[in-house]
């Protein structure tokens, strides 16, 4: 009976103790999980990212798992850690997914989230030129399209940007809309977003006076507004422009000449282009019999904006008859196949030759009044 006394009150013992004991493990499976929002900072495609997840509550150390959706493409959960890192693919991401959170020591207890990520693109104004080269002569025009994109906040305030540009020295440019060139413009105001742009001409002159070598001229245009700033170069390509032109010196294209004499004209060769014109030789079309000489009869090299004056002796044949003619003076060089100009000349009879028919008609003057005097006396 007494052994059974000292049983009964182990028993009770016992359970008083699991009673006591049992609420302490509950209590260590009751405390909530919580998962802390994850913000990602701004940045541009190619940026690595990294944000670490958190949970509070229950008991350490937690297993991490994507249960519903997905991350943005080139992004990944880590589970040992809980951070969410990589590169997207993407400069502006949003994306919303379930993240599941289990607390490995008592299975039992795990709790999901739903989180959203979107990265913002760090802000950025870039320009980008159509046709960033653009060939011509010198003195010419040169026109390029450039559109430009404000990279920020969708959704966020738009922007003023001033509007500079930079050229070589003697050169000019300004900027206009699209299809007002008459409007020139040194602010534009873009609204961010990577696909709302604005498109602008800039309008480049080469110098004049003196022509610029042929080769390539850098202009650069930036856009500026507080400490955001985006250039672009754009290149004018000169090429070499080959224009020689004659004219004559006194300006008139006529002249006198005497038959069997030399009668000198003068005619200036002039380059009016871009580079030099080598190797000048000339050459006339005239009638059959006549002798055209030049003096000189060759130019080496003439350089671009250069002249030169050469005399011609025109030389018809003795037996020319008087009256008008014409004759063409041609000009090649090795850059230009040929120019001419044409001249009329009006052939005079020799002095000589006057001479020569006042005395006949003397006579036949005299003839006429002897026969006329020696027949009255009959």
């Amino acid at each position: 009976m007494k052994i059974g006394r000292v049983i009964c009150s182990f028993c009770l013992l016992l359970t008083g103790l699991l009673a006591i004991c049992q609420p302490a493990a509950v209590l260590a499976q009751e405390g909530p999980l919580t998962i802390t929002t994850v913000e990602l900072p701004a940045g541009t495609v190619g940026e690595a990212y990294s944000a670490t997840l958190e949970a509070t509550g229950g008991t350490t150390p937690y297993t991490w798992s994507v249960s519903d959706g997905s991350l943005p493409a080139g992004l990944s959960l880590n589970p040992a850690t809980g951070e969410i890192s990589g590169t997207p693919t993407k400069a502006d991401v949003s994306a919303d997914f379930t993240v599941k959170v289990t607390d490995s020591a008592t299975p039992a207890q795990e709790d999901t989230a739903e989180l959203s990520i979107k990265i913002n693109p760090k802000p950025a104004i870039n320009i980008k030129a159509t046709y960033p080269a653009v060939e011509g002569i010198a003195g010419a025009d040169f026109e390029f399209e450039v559109e430009f994109n404000y990279v920020g906040e969708l959704g966020g305030e738009a922007k003023s940007f001033e509007l500079v540009l930079t050229t070589p020295q003697g050169w000019s440019a300004y900027i206009t809309p699209q299809y007002q060139k008459e409007n020139k413009i040194r602010e534009i105001t873009l609204q961010p977003g990577f696909a709302a742009g604005s498109k602008l001409k800039v309008h480049v002159t080469s110098p004049f006076w003196p022509l610029p070598e042929p080769g390539e001229y850098k202009i650069t245009l930036e856009a500026i507004s507080d400490d955001l700033k985006g250039s672009t170069e754009l290149t004018a390509v000169i090429t070499a422009k080959y224009v020689m032109d004659l004219v004559s010196t006194t300006e008139r294209l006529n002249t006198t000449a005497k038959a069997g004499r030399d009668n000198y004209f003068s005619i200036e060769v002039r380059n009016l282009g871009t580079a030099p014109i080598d190797n000048i030789k000339f050459s006339s079309v005239k009638p059959k019999g006549w002798t055209i000489e030049f003096s000189p009869d060759k130019i080496e090299s003439l350089p671009a904006i250069d002249s030169q004056t050469v005399d011609i002796n025109i030389k018809p044949p003795t037996e020319t008859i008087a009256g008008d003619y014409e004759i063409t003076i041609q000009a090649s060089g090795e850059q230009i196949s040929r120019e001419e100009i044409k001249i009329r000349v009006t052939v005079e009879t020799p002095t000589i030759w006057g001479w020569v028919g006042v005395g006949i008609i003397v006579l036949v003057v005299a003839g006429l009044a002897y026969v006329f005097i020696r027949f009255s006396r009959r």
